[in-house]
């Protein structure tokens, strides 16, 4: 394997059908937007007989398609993927179509590992435009992504170990996070953190059985939070997370310093 390759399978990109043949420096954005990318070059091509649209065996290859998707990189500067699709044309039914990745959805330009990394950072209370910067995508695509995010089904099974948290979503209002703690999957995302909200949604969602199966909740120290935890999961151990915990140290030994 290459070391262009490993570039790919650093970046969680494992994916045998990419053939990655250059990388290169790119600037995007202007004034203090202005940002440097890393831009990889590679092509994404595979063996296909079977047409998807009426199923005969008469795919043929049909020229690439040049793609450019958002991917999760280094802290220190965003990524591109600059993908060279194979695409072919059915002699039956006339259709074409295009090979796909599972990093992304088809017709997407922001990879799924990005845009958990978004969801991340909403729920440690970022505004949108910091996401954005951190992240090199628009502001809008944040918001697409916060808001595609904020009526999510709710997971069939309860995990054993949750997060709670609240991030700044839309128009500066604040959501409220359950993430799975093992997986670090979403479990539900309210529009709103209201006590109320929450309550209405863990006991429409989810049997007594299934909330005293909850072993532990983890979460910042947010009072309100704590009021009804024990309430909706009666064996749940509260847990404070440890972040919040240095956080507020470091908080009072800059007030005794002062």
């Amino acid at each position: 394997m290459s070391q262009l390759d490993n570039t790919l399978k650093l970046l969680g990109i494992t994916d045998t059908n990419i053939q990655v043949f250059g990388t290169r420096d790119e600037f995007h954005g202007r004034g203090s937007g202005r940002k440097k990318y890393l831009v990889i070059q590679a092509e994404l091509t595979y063996t296909l007989r079977r047409c998807p649209s009426c199923g005969y065996n008469t795919l043929h290859p049909n020229g690439h398609k040049l793609t450019h998707v958002h991917i999760a990189g280094p802290m220190d500067r965003p990524v591109i993927l600059e993908l060279n699709k194979q695409r072919w044309r059915c002699s039956n039914c006339h259709s074409t179509c295009t090979a796909t990745i599972p990093v992304v959805s088809t017709n997407h330009a922001i990879g799924h590992g990005l845009a958990t990394h978004v969801l991340k950072l909403a729920s440690k209370s970022l505004p949108a435009k910091t996401i954005a910067s951190l992240t090199g995508i628009s502001t809008n695509s944040v918001q697409r992504i916060l808001t595609a995010n904020i009526h999510p089904h709710a997971s069939r099974r309860l995990p054993i170990n949750l997060c709670f948290d609240e991030f700044r979503s839309t128009h500066g209002s604040m959501s409220f996070i359950c993430i799975d703690a093992d997986t670090h999957k979403s479990v539900k995302v309210l529009s709103d953190r209201l006590n109320r909200t929450i309550k209405q949604f863990f006991l429409s969602q989810y049997s007594t059985a299934e909330r005293a199966a909850v072993q532990r909740v983890i979460m910042d120290m947010n009072a309100s939070y704590q009021a009804f935890v024990h309430e909706l999961f009666p064996n749940a151990e509260l847990i404070i997370d440890r972040f919040h915990i240095i956080q507020l140290m470091g908080r009072t030994m800059d007030t005794i310093r002062t």
